[in-house]
């Protein structure tokens, strides 16, 4: 069975706007130029046509692109217990007619994968892969449409063989023998949710746990990577990071090709980032890194990230009001995400892009909020672990510090966190050399979209 190595998304992370009419041309150019074997028509969050997937089948066929050969669409569906169920049934539906449509008219299936986002448990996953496969048996008497979890906290990421072995038993009890097990690991919401550090182990661990499954299981399980261009959202899209992040998250199959690097850098850099993921993807994973302490240091990072994050959430989501629409995705306050302390304090944020981007604003790189955990790390001499757990921190934290704003984010948050980030850098041996030399911060979003094109991404 063929797997996608490369999928264009509808990401808001670019400074470039892309209305819901304008993504089916979009398709299109995913392939063409882009060099995208898959498309994500994406329904969460997100106020996107329901005809969107068979508008996009019919374009591609009229277009003459391999479709169901070389090309695929792949909807993300609302999870129907976080959203309204009956946009979760309705994109479902239109996910399965777009297929039957392929199928009628050239007689390949263009829908092989549907996404289900904030997978949180297993057996939600089992419950909507029920759903799936009743409705796709309905229309054509086969289960044909596979149910794709996408997991994305950090200590589910720890888990990750519960889901992948509930997607394997739910099909294999309607006698369908799943050859390639698709999973998606999203970066982004783990890192809200937990912090950068945490999330990045968390990720290494799931695709070391995927590499030794993968010799026990007689399916191949073939991640999908959901990583954007900021460090904090993966890097994996950054042309200054492409080749450290393919490299430190070897074992990924397929990486999400966002908006920010189709729309914010120059088409030379975009093809030297295609060119590294193309040439990583299918990598075997490193099935010797240590989960124990991973595990461990995961749960110590969250903690002291969270507890730093909550403090500021009011502040950022002030901020976040500044920032500019680049989909037709619903508000935030709306849908948005929450941190939780161990302590019970919660804090309502944005989703992953517009927080990234509020941080990024305030004069805070959201990776610099794991500040307080490298110290604590120095302090016990463990650093050395970290930085050998994840061999592109270095230079991550170096890219960030080039858009750390000490006055802007005394301005904006006070004193204390600005302490902080600067003894972690002290630690790191990082300057942060832009630190003093920017000019004062103009809250509006077109101060903010100029400062993200410079940087080459709005979150």
């Amino acid at each position: 069975m063929y797997i996608p190595s490369l999928m264009c998304t509808q990401h808001p992370d670019s400074t470039i706007k892309i209305t819901a009419e304008e993504e089916v041309e979009e398709a299109v150019a995913a392939f063409a130029i882009y060099g995208c074997d898959e498309i994500m028509s994406d329904f969460e969050g997100k106020g996107t046509p329901y005809i969107q997937p068979r508008d996009i089948v019919v374009r591609a066929l009229k277009a003459g692109l391999p479709l169901g050969e070389r090309f695929f669409i792949t909807p993300r569906i609302p999870n129907p217990l976080l959203e309204d169920f009956e946009r979760s049934l309705l994109a479902m539906e239109a996910a399965v007619l777009a297929d039957l449509r392929a199928l009628r008219e050239a007689g390949v299936h263009g829908v092989r994968w549907i996404v289900l986002p904030m997978s949180d448990s297993p057996e939600d996953v089992r419950q909507i892969a029920d759903l799936l496969a009743k409705k796709t048996s309905a229309y054509s008497g086969k289960v044909e449409i596979q149910l794709v979890p996408l997991v994305e906290d950090a200590f589910r990421h720890l888990r990750i063989d519960e889901f992948i072995k509930v997607v394997v038993g739910e099909y294999l009890r309607r006698g369908v023998f799943l050859e390639k097990v698709r999973i998606f690991l999203g970066k982004s919401d783990s890192a809200v949710a937990s912090g950068h550090i945490a999330s990045a182990l968390a990720i290494r661990a799931a695709l070391a746990i995927i590499g030794r499954l993968n010799s026990e299981l007689d399916h191949e399980v073939v991640p999908i990577l959901g990583m954007g261009s900021p460090p904090f959202r993966g890097g994996l899209n950054n042309p200054s990071l492409a080749p450290l992040e393919a490299a430190q998250y070897s074992g990924f199959h397929t990486a999400t090709i966002q908006s920010a690097v189709r729309y914010d850098v120059p088409y030379q850099q975009y093809l030297s980032v295609r060119e590294v993921l193309l040439s990583s993807a299918r990598r075997p994973p490193d099935v010797s890194f240590d989960l124990a302490w991973a595990s461990s240091a995961a749960r110590k990072a969250a903690e002291s990230y969270r507890r730093l994050a909550a403090k500021y959430a009011e502040r950022i989501a002030e901020i976040a009001a500044l920032i500019p629409s680049t989909r037709d995705r619903v508000s935030w306050r709306v849908y948005g995400r929450i941190i939780t302390t161990n302590d019970g304090v919660t804090a309502n944020v944005p989703r992953a892009i517009v927080y990234t981007a509020a941080w990024y604003a305030a004069g805070v790189p959201p990776t610099l909020l794991d500040a307080p955990f490298l110290t604590s790390l120095s302090a016990k001499d463990e650093l050395d672990k970290l930085l050998k757990a994840l061999p592109a921190y270095l230079k991550e934290i170096e890219f960030d510090a080039g858009f750390y704003d000490k006055r802007r984010a005394e301005t904006l948050l006070g004193r204390s966190i600005v302490d902080a980030i600067d003894e972690a850098l002290d630690v790191l041996g990082i300057k942060a050399e832009r630190a003093e030399a920017t000019p004062p911060f103009i809250p509006s979003p077109t101060y903010i979209l100029a400062e993200a094109r410079a940087r080459g991404f709005l979150g």
